[in-house]
């Protein structure tokens, strides 16, 4: 028998399926998820954080928060985000439009401070509650129904159209 004088292991076992979901809905890929639980064990083995945190299920989620977004910028392609908005699609493919506006949620929420991308990830990724969120970070549910509120708002504005811009050329008098 492994000692698990931190009780990482018991922790793990207890939220392993439900954190390997969230590095599969970030990361958008199965084997990456696998993957970064494995880095998630590891480096939470290593830093010995996890034993001072008040909050063990939040450190361990917000840690996992952290290395998908790592992961994510390490993947980020070269060439910028899309801006235009998607055209109306049909249904044979919508399922492809909507990983890829998806996609581009994801690389925007990097942006993000971390505790903006952290209640995101909480509210609509998770599908959390407030009051869970709440719990997990040590606000109030007021708090966090506007740090969503601030969160949504900044990944409008990163995501808005460059055709919202006003255009050169073309006045009237």
């Amino acid at each position: 028998m492994i000692s698990d004088p931190d009780g990482l292991l018991s922790l793990l076992e207890m939220h392993g399926a439900e954190l390997h979901a969230l590095f599969a809905r970030l990361t958008m890929r199965t084997d990456v998820a696998e993957d970064l639980l494995q880095e998630l064990f590891l480096k939470l083995r290593r830093s010995g954080r996890l034993i001072r945190a008040d909050n063990r299920k939040a450190y361990l989620f917000r840690t996992a928060i952290h290395l998908a977004f790592d992961w994510r910028r390490a993947q980020r392609p070269t060439v910028p985000l899309r801006t235009e908005p998607a055209a109306p699609a049909e249904s044979s493919l919508k399922r492809l439009i909507d990983a890829e506006e998806l996609e581009q949620i994801l690389d925007a929420m990097s942006n993000l401070s971390e505790l903006n991308q952290q209640v995101l990830v909480l509210r609509y990724l998770q599908h959390l509650e407030y009051t869970e969120i709440a719990e997990q970070l040590g606000k109030t549910e007021h708090q966090v129904r506007g740090l969503c509120h601030k969160a949504l708002g900044q990944l409008r504005t990163i995501l808005r159209p460059a055709a919202s811009e006003p255009q050169k050329g073309g006045t009237q008098e």
